[in-house]
């Protein structure tokens, strides 16, 4: 299995797992924020099944929400998350205004630039190519190398940005045919689950449930028999 393939796959997992919601504590002021979030990052409105429907549907049980909201960041991150989920399951690549949330290029660094290039090389396993957004952090980055000192960007910021984009690159370089990339957990080799389980390290608190685990259990089992 390639790098970039790899990197794919994590990031669905990811995209997954990452950022739940209790719907009990939602409501419609909430709801209509997920509803926004998702809508700009998808460029359409979000269908039936998503994220926001979701969230839209249950706050109408209880319109102004639970006792304890849960935090506008949150909110924001899980809709980006259903949006590149989305997208990935109709075999299109990560809506790019995902990828970008979080970085501000006017005042990114030369160094953050240069963690966000190492990051998507070894994401994809060759240099970002043009487009990129190592690339365009670079541009950026070139025209005030210092940025300003009091806004840094937080560096786990940088580290799942490039690897999402690496898989936006790499679905976008792929045939659309099969997506996301179908994996035999039995067969991917010791190796590679141990690459795969890093890179989703990278994007997750914990890799249980992920294809990681799957392979890593497998291998376990082959080791026994």
């Amino acid at each position: 299995m390639s790098t970039a393939t790899m990197t794919e796959v994590a990031v669905h997992d990811a995209a997954h797992l990452v950022g739940s919601i209790d719907f009990n504590s939602i409501g419609e002021a909430e709801a209509r924020r997920i509803m926004s979030y998702e809508h700009k990052a998808l460029g359409y409105r979000p269908p039936p099944g998503s994220l926001a429907s979701q969230a839209q549907a249950e706050a109408a049980k209880h319109p102004k929400g639970g006792p304890s909201p849960p935090d506008p960041a949150l909110l924001k991150k899980a809709a980006l998350n259903d949006a590149a989920k989305i997208e990935s399951e109709r075999g299109h690549p990560i809506p790019k205004t995902t990828v970008v949330d979080g970085i501000d290029f006017s005042n990114i660094t030369e160094a953050e630039a240069r963690k966000l290039m190492s990051e998507e090389h070894k994401a994809l396993g060759y240099r970002p190519p043009p487009g990129s957004i190592a690339a365009s952090a670079q541009a950026a980055a070139a025209k005030h190398p210092e940025g300003k000192s009091e806004i840094k960007i937080d560096p786990q910021v940088l580290t799942e940005a490039a690897i999402k984009d690496a898989a936006r690159i790499s679905t976008e370089r792929r045939s659309r045919s099969i997506s996301p990339p179908q994996v035999d957990v039995d067969k991917v080799s010791v190796e590679d689950q141990k690459k795969l389980q890093s890179l989703e390290t990278k994007l997750l608190d914990s890799t249980a449930g992920t294809v990681s685990a799957a392979a890593q259990s497998a291998n376990a089992k082959k080791e026994i028999d």
